[in-house]
């Protein structure tokens, strides 16, 4: 800055030479911690990138992003270019990859009514549509202040609409690549049980999307008490044994022991992945939300959140 002074009445000095000065939109940005030793953002020889802000896979070097330049002290091929922004609504549309690559969920549009679930074709669609659909009532709810809902749920529901939001992304990122559902060991066990009849009988896990199916389902029919059975087993799984277990039983004299193990059953998706956890439980409130909404006039088929 010119004029500045430092505390003992001097110019100021600066580290960087007159000629490496820093764009102005660059000497807006706050920093949180300044680097002690290295200068960020040093723009060099008319640059308007640092270097090492390309690289070339091709020839596996870095270089400078606008100009893509590999040696490091040449000036600028481009130097009156400026990059522009992308101005398409198509790359920022709702549920479209982002800047970072991540697809982007817009809850802006909830469908205005549920559709039957005979009306799709795809587990995946009719999950994503019942989804929408509640989170978008649960977002009006909230906006009127949760009236005519009972205030034990609304003690349990106002407070997680936000990160439901938030765990219903990854579900609905991943409904759109299915096989990132399931995300269990894949493999059953087959090793020597305690008892010989247990030999052959582990379960393989059931598909998640076909029980996320079922869950929904039973939910836009009303039948609650059933949809959360669906979770339960979602969550819990087949598993009937879940450490492995070792006992040493003393065999005849002198001839050491016998080794009896029960192996642990496979884990399922919600015992391997944090994120799946996340919208498992989500989508339980999600079912206690829709009851609250439309009980069953069956009382046999609520259920007592």
């Amino acid at each position: 800055m010119d004029g500045a002074e430092d505390a003992n009445g001097g110019p100021e000095k600066t580290d960087a030479p007159a000629t490496e000065k820093l764009p102005t939109d660059a000497q807006t940005v706050p920093r949180l911690l300044e680097s002690a030793l290295y200068k960020e953002d040093v723009y060099r020889s008319q640059h308007r990138s640092v270097w090492g802000s390309f690289f070339d896979p091709e020839t596996k070097r870095w270089g400078y992003r606008c100009c893509k330049c590999m040696e490091k002290n040449a000036a600028c091929k481009n130097p009156g270019l400026i990059e522009k922004e992308p101005e398409s609504s198509e790359e920022y549309s709702p549920d479209s990859p982002g800047p970072d690559g991540v697809e982007q969920i817009s809850w802006s549009d909830p469908p205005p009514e549920l559709l039957p679930r005979q009306n799709f074709a795809k587990a995946t669609e009719w999950v994503e549509h019942f989804v929408r659909y509640f989170v978008g009532a649960w977002q009006r709810k909230d906006a009127d202040g949760y009236a005519g809902v009972e205030e034990l749920a609304k003690t349990t529901l106002q407070p997680l609409l936000k990160q439901s939001m938030d765990a219903f992304e990854i579900l609905i990122r991943r409904l759109h690549n299915p096989r990132e559902l399931d995300r269990s060991e894949k493999t059953v066990r087959k090793g020597r049980e305690t008892r010989a009849g247990m030999e052959g009988k582990v379960k393989q896990e059931r598909s998640v999307l076909l029980q996320l199916d079922e869950i929904t389902t039973n939910a836009a029919q009303m039948d609650y008490l059933a949809a959360r059975a669906g979770y339960m087993k979602l969550t819990l799984g087949n598993k009937t044994w879940n450490s492995t277990f070792v006992a040493h039983v003393a065999a005849c004299t002198m001839k050491g022991a016998r080794e009896y193990r029960r192996n642990r059953d496979n884990f399922n998706t919600y015992d391997m992945d944090p994120d799946s956890q996340k919208y498992f439980h989500a989508l339980l409130k999600l079912v206690q939300l829709a009851q609250c909404l439309k009980p069953n006039p069956d009382q046999s088929k609520n259920n007592a959140f």
